[in-house]
């Protein structure tokens, strides 16, 4: 990259997207070592004073709510761009590269038009062919990357020094009727126990809290801050699982994509099912519940104790685990993702015209 500065954009929308920054930040950190490129954060509002979380702190400096996406030379979003929010006759060449924010299951992230956009950086086969599957995608440019998140993930101090095992439950956001937090909060009697005979970290999806979005309900968040008045569980709230999976000896979910990044330490899940009359456990790839291949799934709340306890006894379910894993991130424990992925971006600046998918994917 010489002669003038080229401008990255990376567009969250909202800088309480959390989720979204987790996504961004490995490029956001690479990037900015790179010498002659200039690194912004597309928001609408720029976070202030208490409302900065933590986590983003140190890039406060780089929010920006008065850049466009259409003044970049590129910009990684892990968010799905409106049509205000594309490239316009200002800078039609802005670049747009996609890079994902998980690997859920669910639809509607596969069912969107990403036609438009230069690159979108998969982690692996399963992304890959759930995009393909839609025929507006099928001819996007691509490449399998792996996922960067699993390179060099954060750490953080123990929550528990007890010696108990340590179970993680990571409810996804309300969006769609699929979350099992309400059910979870049902159930009192069930949370205690599970707390009395092991430590519990609560880490809901960041939505829950974040009362810009669709879906907010106040009372949700109450209910779970109540939580921490019971002796053994810790609420997180965090845009990155990471490092809570990373203290984990079980996990305990819904359709939340963190059980995808939960296969990583390939240790035992239980699931707990929102809608008990409708959903089961599917091998269809392309299916709502895929990853409940991959443990023991709950109906009702007060079963929670007898599957985690089973579970932890005996794992009967490593093997696939491991296989969904492999499936779903390409080259998963190699710590080269962001590499991949980083040299796919240059490419992209460096080169005139955007790559056909098999030269995009041969690079990768």
């Amino acid at each position: 990259m010489t002669g003038r500065r080229t401008l990255i954009g990376y567009f969250l929308r909202h800088s309480g997207n959390l989720h979204y920054f987790a996504a961004i930040k490995p490029y956001l950190d690479h990037f900015m070592r790179v010498a002659g490129v200039e690194n912004r954060i597309i928001v609408a509002r720029p976070p202030s004073g208490q409302e900065t979380p933590p986590e983003i702190a140190d890039y406060a400096r780089l929010f920006a709510a008065d850049l466009r996406v259409d003044d970049c030379d590129v910009v990684l979003t892990p968010s799905f761009l409106r049509p205000e929010d594309r490239p316009g006759p200002r800078n039609p060449a802005t670049r747009v590269v996609q890079i994902f924010h998980g690997m859920s299951d669910k639809p509607f992230t596969y069912e969107r038009d990403f036609g438009d956009y230069a690159l979108c950086l998969c982690a692996g086969r399963r992304q890959i062919d759930r995009l393909l599957a839609h025929e507006r995608n099928r001819g996007i440019r691509w490449a399998m990357v792996g996922y960067p998140k699993f390179d060099r993930f954060p750490t953080a101090p123990p929550l528990f020094t007890d010696g108990r095992k340590t179970l993680v439950y990571c409810p996804t956001w309300r969006k769609g009727g699929i979350s099992s937090v309400e059910r979870f909060l049902d159930g009192p009697a069930a949370v205690a126990d599970l707390a009395h005979r092991h430590n519990l970290i609560v880490k809901p999806h960041p939505n829950i809290f974040n009362p810009d979005r669709p879906h907010f309900d106040r009372s949700v968040v109450e209910r779970l801050e109540r939580l921490e008045r019971v002796p053994g569980v810790r609420l997180v709230r965090s845009g990155n699982v990471m490092p809570w999976f990373a203290q984990a000896d079980l996990f305990i979910g819904d359709i939340s994509a963190a059980g995808y990044e939960w296969l990583y330490f390939n240790r035992p899940m239980v699931f707990l099912n929102p809608r008990p009359a409708e959903l089961r456990a599917t091998a269809d790839p392309y299916g709502l519940t895929y990853l409940w291949r991959c443990g023991e799934v709950c109906d009702e709340v007060g079963r929670l104790g007898a599957a985690v306890e089973a579970a932890l006894t005996e794992d009967r379910h490593a093997a696939v685990r491991e296989a969904t894993l492999h499936y779903s991130v390409h080259h998963p424990r190699d710590g080269r993702a962001l590499d991949r992925g980083a040299a796919a971006i240059q490419a992209l600046l460096h080169a005139g015209e955007v790559r056909a998918p098999e030269e995009a994917q041969q690079h990768a």
